[in-house]
């Protein structure tokens, strides 16, 4: 067995009015170039709570601050090992009460409707599987989901 290095990342997918706020994100170390919610890496303080780095991320990222949300939620906790390492994404879902911010210094920020085909966008494994679940049923319901995808982007445990 070898060993390998581990990552851990947030990411918020921001709703107001019927539409879900993404970010199409440029010259990451850990993806390529695509379309994900906002976020980033934990800090080492924050391994024990990801919500307080999910919250960090919208502040650095796009200036949105936890008294403008409500409902801020875990929603989904992905696994991917990637052959090199094994990443450990928190998929959060919050409602936005003020008009959603508009530039980020990590990409492009889009607005999309909630009744979009989440199959046209190009996303990293996790956040493709997470999102289009998210949109067709998770939005519906409370739960927590675990999500598993192996070195090929493809899904191998439940969801």
């Amino acid at each position: 067995m070898s060993l390998r290095s581990a990552r851990h990342l947030t990411s918020v997918f921001l709703v107001r009015e019927g539409s879900v706020l993404l970010l199409y994100r440029r010259g990451s170390r850990a993806i390529a170039d695509s379309w994900v919610g906002i976020g980033g890496h934990l800090e080492p303080h924050e391994l024990t709570d990801p919500t307080v780095a999910a919250l960090r991320e919208l502040k650095e990222e796009v200036g949105v601050t936890a008294d403008q949300l409500t409902d801020l939620a875990l929603r989904y906790v992905a696994v991917r090992d990637t052959g090199d390492e094994v990443r450990t994404t928190y998929y959060f879902t919050a409602n936005l009460t003020v008009p959603g911010p508009t530039e980020c210094t990590e990409g492009d920020l889009r607005w999309f409707d909630l009744t979009m085909d989440p199959t046209s966008l190009e996303m990293p494994p996790t956040a493709r599987i997470a999102f289009a679940h998210w949109l067709g049923v998770g939005r519906l319901d409370e739960r927590l989901r675990f999500i598993m995808v192996d070195a090929d982007g493809r899904e191998t445990g439940p969801l």
